[in-house]
């Protein structure tokens, strides 16, 4: 009787024993699945673009302003071009934005990395854009309505489906006083963007108030 004990007691073990084997190779088998559909059957696009800091050294005039791209997908997402804008009527009267083109310093790039760059899956990538801006320039692309002139940003990206899109939204209102010269700056964004969307964004930009997405944004008076 007493052996008989053991021996269901042994098979009891046993079985316990294969049963939790069972459960881890199921487990990662299942595992092993999830990690290769993710890595080559499901495809998640995400760029995100923040606009962080945005500064006029309007007697100098020096535009520089720091944009992140924080791709929260599972594919590369490519940047084709970055780069400060200006908002100007023109001919058009509607207005549009004009990339600002010209460097501050010979040895200093308008957008580093140096563009077209890659921002890898579940990556950061940090641009910093610098142009020259005369003062005189910006205040005569004053929009009277808004009672200030507005920076912008232009961005080109392709995503790993080879779809491009370009984004253009305000980022800063040139405040112009009763002179016709610049004061100060605001802000003119509170959130971040998709990169993966199609946006024409005019002035004034976003009307919400300022929040943790909201960049710093400065710019001195001109003298």
């Amino acid at each position: 009787m007493a052996a008989d004990e053991s021996v269901q007691r042994h098979r009891a073990r046993w079985l316990s024993q294969m049963d939790l084997t069972t459960v881890v190779a199921v487990m990662a088998l299942a595992v092993s699945g999830l990690s290769f559909y993710r890595s080559y059957i499901y495809t998640k696009q995400d760029l995100e673009v923040t606009v962080t800091e945005v500064s006029y050294v309007t007697n100098q005039g020096g535009v520089y302003m720091t944009v992140a791209f924080s791709n929260g997908g599972n594919r590369d997402a490519a940047l084709l071009r970055v780069e400060p804008a200006l908002w100007i009527r023109r001919d058009k009267p509607k207005g549009e934005w004009v990339p600002l083109a010209n460097r501050v310093h010979p040895d200093i790039p308008l957008a580093s990395p140096k563009m077209p760059t890659i921002v890898r899956a579940g990556g950061i990538e940090v641009v910093t854009l610098s142009a020259d801006l005369d003062p005189q320039r910006a205040e005569e692309a004053m929009v009277s309505s808004q009672g200030g002139a507005f920076l912008g940003i232009r961005v080109a990206t392709m995503n790993s489906d080879g779809n491009l899109f370009l984004l253009q939204h305000p980022v800063a209102r040139l405040v112009i006083d009763k002179e016709g010269r610049i004061h100060n700056a605001e802000p003119a964004i509170h959130r971040s963007l998709s990169g993966f969307l199609d946006i024409d964004g005019a002035p004034p930009g976003d009307q919400l108030q300022s929040n943790k997405k909201t960049p710093f944004v400065w710019a001195d008076q001109h003298s």
